[in-house]
């Protein structure tokens, strides 16, 4: 005798979870591989191109450029005593207030603004040209921090010195924007003394430290038009290869309607077969039924 036994439902359910079924949209984008091949080399090569350049056989990266050079300008005065140990005797007389140094640091600050009016300008733009409002510019600061400090997280201490920081997309052009707003700066303090006739003793000196060679400042990243690029001209042709898809399944569902329509022609009934079969009554056997019914004798 023999016994049918039947796997159990725990086991059937075992087999047909063994057996992942790919997912369709990716078995749409393995059958235009060489499609998606070629978009990813025309990706690549477009990134290239939208990040860096070539010039005169060199790779040079598109990003925008900044270059800044500075002035280091210390703002001091005749009667300093930077570099004194101590204050010398003198003699005070009655009735006479003593001379009182004031607080040339506070003063620095005013100085930047002035660094960067319009008389300043225009007197840069006569040296240099015109400066272009995008790209090019004048900055003055009061340094609050130790020379290697960065002034954009300012430090605690109040110095009377004074940075002039000119800014362009050229090393040279932004040592030339520099140096001459110092000259047009230092100028301007010299005609207004004279104007204001300051004695000699009782002027503010200015002192130039240092004139800094030009340093590229920091710019966006250029990697990130280099990966926009590329991504958005591969995600093109991954579209594309679902509109091929797309087609190309509408054409097969055509396709197979065309081929399961019925037949234009129908089959032949059995009425018709008899109908050809029996012809219908001849002119003949019309008239001979005619004179039956009239009452003549037919033969």
């Amino acid at each position: 005798m023999l016994v049918h036994v039947q796997p159990s439902t725990a086991g059937r359910r075992h087999e047909a979870g063994g057996t992942m079924e790919t997912p369709k949209y990716l078995q749409t984008l393995w059958s235009y591989k060489w499609l998606l091949a070629f978009g990813l080399v025309v990706a690549v090569v477009a990134g290239f191109f939208a990040g860096f350049t070539i010039v005169n056989g060199q790779v040079e990266s598109r990003a925008v450029k900044s270059y800044s050079a500075s002035t280091t300008v210390l703002v001091t005065s005749p009667g300093d005593t930077l570099y004194q140990a101590k204050l010398p005797e003198r003699q005070i007389q009655e009735g006479v207030i003593p001379p009182e140094p004031l607080d040339l640091s506070q003063s620095t600050q005013i100085y930047a603004y002035i660094v960067t009016g319009a008389g300043i300008l225009e007197s840069v733009e006569t040296a240099v040209g015109p400066l272009d409002e995008d790209t090019e510019s004048i900055t003055a600061i009061r340094r609050t921090t130790q020379p290697a400090g960065d002034e954009r997280f300012p430090g605690s201490l109040k110095l009377p010195v004074l940075e002039i920081v000119g800014t362009s997309q050229s090393e040279t052009r932004s040592e030339e924007i520099a140096s001459a707003a110092t000259d047009a700066f230092l100028d301007f303090v010299a005609a207004k003394q004279t104007a204001q006739a300051i004695p000699e003793d009782n002027r503010v000196q200015l002192d130039i430290l240092v004139e800094g060679a030009a340093v590229e400042a920091e710019t966006s990243n250029p990697a990130i038009p280099v990966v926009v690029t590329g991504f958005a001209v591969f995600l093109a042709f991954v579209a594309l290869a679902f509109v091929l898809a797309g087609f190309r399944s509408a054409r097969a569902k055509r396709k197979e309607a065309r081929r399961s329509a019925p037949e234009s022609r129908s089959t032949p009934t059995t009425a018709t077969f008899d109908a050809v079969a029996r012809p219908g009554p001849s002119p003949d056997d019309a008239d001979d039924h005619d004179l039956v019914a009239a009452g003549t004798r037919a033969d």
